[in-house]
């Protein structure tokens, strides 16, 4: 169910309407589960209770540390649990994955064995909630969360539907405190919700639908590009998974206040950042501090050395890639970023943290996001040699000679909507606060009503799926 359907518009309503009618606290969390679970099985009902197993390995996972006082059977409990919610998510995402790789390497060695092929489909969203799963687990093992949530509020925290399928991924520590109180209708969180969500709205089905256009064709078949148009689709991928994951969470965090719960933010221009490590600050925020906190932290962080430091850094990286999809593509795309942290790093050590040393705003902003679309055309393609291919055309080594093209003012087109947001992004950071819409509530009840009424037009009955319902 799309954020941009007519379908998820009528459930939505009728959701809204039914919640503040409902007196107590806990009737609306119960009524929250029962619609998120009908959200999530518009996609496919049999996949519910693969949720509800999850579900109930973190609450039973949670309920057996905060009771053991013996810290080793604590620890083992934990294990258990890591290794219930990883064995799900690497069954349904990366067995394939796994035994296609496993028959590259006996047929490289010789062997004409044919391993068992599966064909397991994978669960829309199911790096989200097992992720939510194991921060709920963790944080009650660190003592960050109370152990006493009761079964109906870990479901409701692993279920929420704004958030289910793709994100933004939720601490425990953030959210489940919100469980605790009853959750007060307010008119300026609603119109916060309202103008987010059609933000968002706009996000996607304006400017990410219209450059997927784009970036499909190319990517579909680059050979049959030239380098302008393979610089089209690279540029245009650039900004589409920008603006459709971005809209989906900024439509995400809109909904989820109109039921009086707050999520994180999840982006912040990232397209303006000026180097590799400012881009992980701003680009799916909550991927990058929950893979610091759970991953790069416990492998050691930063406490041994240089050396195991960029060891922990580039490990956290390609796990990350690999956490986006099975595919040797997207180990690539993490290495390539992992590659990219460690030469900031080292170029710190070299220079110091002055601003404006030698690379100066401009230049470093370049590099930064050339380096990011590259990686970006290994995320998107199809296939290794359909990345290699793409750059070399780019790069005119071989290739790029296809008969299809774009008009040189295609281009700027494309990338006008990216420069546009990082502009904002920079203006943004040099006077906080100087872009939030400061209108009377007369004026601001008008704005709401019409951008409304033009989301009722522009509705599609059909969209595209979001990018990274696939994770």
């Amino acid at each position: 169910m799309l954020f941009t359907s007519l379908p998820f518009l009528i459930f939505f309503v009728v959701c809204y309407l039914i919640y503040w009618r409902i007196g107590t606290r806990v009737a609306r969390q119960w009524f929250l589960v029962a619609a998120s679970l009908f959200f999530y099985g518009w996609w496919d009902f049999r996949f519910v209770a693969l949720m509800l197993f999850v579900a109930v390995v973190a609450y039973l996972g949670a309920l057996g540390i905060s009771r053991c006082r013996n810290q080793e059977r604590r620890r083992l409990i934990l294990i258990t649990s890591l290794i219930a919610h990883l064995g799900v998510l690497f069954f349904f995402k990366y067995f394939n994955f796994f035994m296609d790789s496993l028959q590259g390497v006996a047929a490289l060695l010789g062997s004409a064995a044919q391993l068992p092929a599966w064909h397991v489909i994978l669960p829309v969203g199911i790096s989200f909630y097992t992720f939510h799963a194991i921060s709920y687990t963790v944080d009650v093992y660190r003592a960050v969360v109370r152990p006493d949530y009761s079964f109906r509020e870990v479901l409701l925290y692993i279920a929420f539907f704004p958030q289910l399928v793709a994100g933004p991924i939720i601490r425990s520590s953030f959210f489940m405190p919100q469980l605790r109180s009853d959750r007060q209708r307010c008119d300026e969180r609603l119109a916060a919700g309202l103008r987010l969500f059609l933000i968002g709205f706009f996000y996607k089905a304006v400017i990410a639908d219209t450059l997927a256009v784009i970036a499909d064709q190319v990517f579909a078949d680059p050979q049959r590009w030239s380098t302008l148009g393979l610089w089209g689709g690279a540029l245009a991928y650039y900004g589409q998974i920008y603006f459709d994951f971005n809209g989906y969470t900024t439509m995400a965090i809109g909904i989820a206040w109109f039921f009086g719960y707050r999520l994180p933010d999840n982006f912040n221009f990232p397209y303006s950042a000026r180097n590799i490590a400012d881009f992980w600050h701003r680009w799916h925020m909550s991927l990058s501090t929950w893979l610091r906190d759970y991953l790069y932290v416990p492998l050691g962080g930063n406490r041994y050395g240089i050396r195991l430091q960029y060891r922990n850094l580039m490990l956290t990286m390609l796990l990350g890639g690999l956490w986006h999809g099975a595919s040797w593509n997207f180990v690539i795309w993490g290495g390539l970023h992992g590659l990219a942290l460690i030469v900031h790093k080292q170029w710190i050590m070299w220079t110091g943290e002055r601003k404006g040393t030698a690379w100066g705003l401009v230049p470093s902003l370049l590099l930064t996001q050339l380096w990011v679309l590259v990686a970006w055309v290994f995320f998107r393609s199809q296939s290794l040699d359909d990345s290699l291919t793409m750059l070399r055309g780019m790069a005119g080594i071989g290739v790029g000679s296809g008969q299809e093209t774009m008009p040189p003012w295609v281009l700027p087109a494309i990338v006008l909507p990216v420069i546009a947001d990082a502009v904002l992004g920079r203006l943004q950071a040099a006077a906080p606060g100087s872009w939030e819409l400061r209108l009377g509530w007369p004026a601001y009840a008008g704005f709401t009503g019409i951008a409304a009424a033009l989301f009722l037009w522009l509705v599609p009955l059909t969209s595209a799926p979001f990018i990274y319902f696939q994770f």
